[in-house]
C-alpha cells in the first residue's frame, strides 16, 4: 500500500559517514533512504514565503507520501528570504516517475495548485540526486520513533560543489578525508552525501538542471552554536579539490523531518487510536449560540469506540441525559490515506435519518483541526472542532461556530474525556 511510504522518514543525529554498524547486521528499519532525491530551491514572490510553507504543510506532505515520495525536509533559506527549500525521495527513477504522475494528476495538487504557483517566481532550480555511496544515504525511523525524534530543532546545512567532471569514487573518498573532518571538528554532524544522478529524467514536466557534476552534503548542528559570521569562516575551510563549497543555511519549518520540526509526525489512520475505549464525558454546554450568550449547561455523557474497516474508520456512539431526555448520537470517523484528512460525520436523535455536513481536517502534532458547515437559525456558518491528545487518558474536544468566515469564533460546547 503506497501510505506506507508515510513512515519512510529519516532518523536524525546518526554520525553516518562512519558506518560502523555493517550493512549485514542492520534490521529493515535501519536500512538508508533514498536511493534518488530532489533537493528543490524556490524563489517566491515577496512575502509569500510563510503562505507557501502553509499551503505545503496543510496539503502537501502526506498526499506526496501517499503517492509514493519521502518527504525528507522542508526549509527557511536564513539568507534568502525569498527562498523555499525542500527534499523529497524516491526508492528508485522507476518509482520516482509513478509517484510524481500519480501526485500530479490527483485531486489534491488539482485543487491547490493554482494557489501554490501564485506563490512562485521560479521552481525549476532542481538537483537530481543519488547516494555518495549506500551508507551515505539518509536513515530512516522505526514507525513509532518519528514523534520521538520531532522537536529535536536543529540549524540544517547543504554543501554543494560543483565538480569539473562526473562525481566518482575517488571523488567522494577525498570529500571524506577533506571535508568530513572539518564537519566533525565544528560538531556538525553529516546527515547525507549525495551526488549527480546521470539518470534521463523521464517526467519532463519538471525540469531539472542538467549536464551538471554535483556533490552535496547535509549536516546539522546547534542552531545557537553558530553565528553568519562562523558560518562564514567556515565556508573557507569546506573547500574540495579546490572548489569552493556553496553553502545553505536552512531553518526547518514546522513539520520538517530532517532538524526535528516540532510537527513532523505525519498524519495516518491511528490518529484517532487514543480514543478507542469506554469513556465518561463532561459536557460544557452554552444555551445560546452566537448571541453573545455566556450561560453555560452541564452534563453528563457516556461513550463507546470502536475501529472499522481496518482502522480506516471509526464508530464513536455517544449517549447522555440532556434537558431531562434521552439523547444519543453517533459519530463516524472515516480516513483517507491520500490526503491525510479524516472526515467526520455525526447524526443524533434530534436529527434522526440523517448526518449532518462532514468536518473535515486533520492532526498535526498533538491538536486536530476540522472544519464545516452547521446551521444556526436557517442560516449557515462555519464550525470547527478542535482535539487535544496531550494525554490519552484525558482528551478534550471543542466545538465553536464562526459568523464571519472564520476571522472570529465562540466556542459553544467542550467535552473533557476519562476513561471508564
Amino acid at each position: 500500500m503506497k501510505s506506507l511510504f508515510l513512515y519512510l522518514v529519516l532518523i536524525l543525529g546518526q554520525d553516518d559517514f562512519r558506518n560502523k554498524t555493517p550493512m549485514n547486521n542492520r534490521t529493515l528499519t535501519d536500512m538508508t533512504c533514498c536511493s534518488v532525491i530532489e533537493l528543490r530551491q524556490y524563489t517566491l514572490k515577496d512575502g509569500e514565503r510563510d503562505r507557501l510553507i502553509d499551503l505545503f504543510e496543510r496539503y502537501f506532505v502526506e498526499s506526496q507520501e501517499a503517492a509514493g515520495m519521502i518527504i525528507v525536509g522542508q526549509f527557511r533559506d536564513r539568507r534568502r528570504p525569498d527562498r523555499f527549500v525542500w527534499l523529497r525521495g524516491f526508492t528508485n527513477m522507476a518509482s520516482r516517475h509513478q509517484a510524481l504522475e500519480s501526485f500530479y494528476e490527483g485531486p489534491v495538487w488539482a485543487k491547490h495548485r493554482d494557489e501554490a504557483n501564485r506563490t512562485m517566481i521560479n521552481s525549476d532550480d532542481v538537483l537530481l540526486l543519488k547516494p555518495a555511496r549506500p551508507q551515505l544515504a539518509f536513515r530512516l525511523p522505526r514507525e513509532r520513533d518519528i514523534a520521538s525524534h520531532a522537536g529535536e530543532h536543529t540549524l540544517v546545512l547543504a554543501g554543494i560543489y560543483q565538480m569539473t567532471q562526473t562525481v566518482d569514487g575517488n571523488a567522494v573518498s577525498r570529500f571524506e578525508q577533506q571535508v568530513a573532518p572539518v564537519l566533525k571538528s565544528n560538531n556538525i554532524r553529516l546527515e547525507g552525501v549525495y551526488v549527480t544522478e546521470y539518470a534521463a529524467n523521464t517526467f519532463t514536466r519538471l525540469p531539472v538542471r542538467e549536464n551538471e557534476h554535483v556533490l552535496v552534503w547535509f549536516g546539522s548542528l546547534d542552531p545557537h552554536g553558530f553565528s553568519e559570521s562562523s558560518l562564514d569562516r567556515l565556508t573557507s575551510f569546506l573547500g574540495l579539490d579546490d572548489g569552493r563549497c556553496s553553502l545553505l543555511e536552512l531553518e526547518p519549518t514546522s513539520r520538517s523531518v530532517l532538524g526535528g520540526g516540532p510537527n513532523a509526525a505525519r498524519a495516518t489512520k491511528h490518529d484517532f487510536d487514543f480514543l478507542f475505549g469506554s469513556w465518561n464525558i463532561r459536557n460544557r454546554y452554552l444555551k445560546q449560540r452566537l448571541c453573545n450568550s455566556s450561560e453555560w449547561m452541564q452534563f453528563e455523557a457516556q461513550s463507546q469506540v470502536e475501529p472499522l474497516l481496518d482502522g480506516f474508520g471509526h464508530l464513536d456512539r455517544y449517549r447522555a441525559i440532556r434537558d431531562g431526555k434521552p439523547f444519543a448520537g453517533i459519530t463516524v470517523r472515516l480516513f483517507n490515506p491520500e490526503t491525510g484528512e479524516w472526515s467526520i460525520y455525526w447524526a443524533d436523535t434530534r436529527r434522526a435519518g440523517t448526518f449532518l455536513s462532514p468536518m473535515v481536517g486533520r492532526f498535526i502534532g498533538h491538536s486536530g483541526e476540522f472544519y464545516g458547515d452547521e446551521k444556526v437559525e436557517g442560516k449557515k456558518i462555519l464550525c470547527r472542532f478542535l482535539w487535544s491528545r496531550l494525554t490519552n487518558d484525558q482528551p478534550q474536544w471543542e466545538q465553536a461556530f464562526s459568523a464571519d468566515g472564520g476571522k472570529t469564533w465562540e466556542t459553544n460546547w467542550v467535552m473533557t474525556f476519562t476513561r471508564r
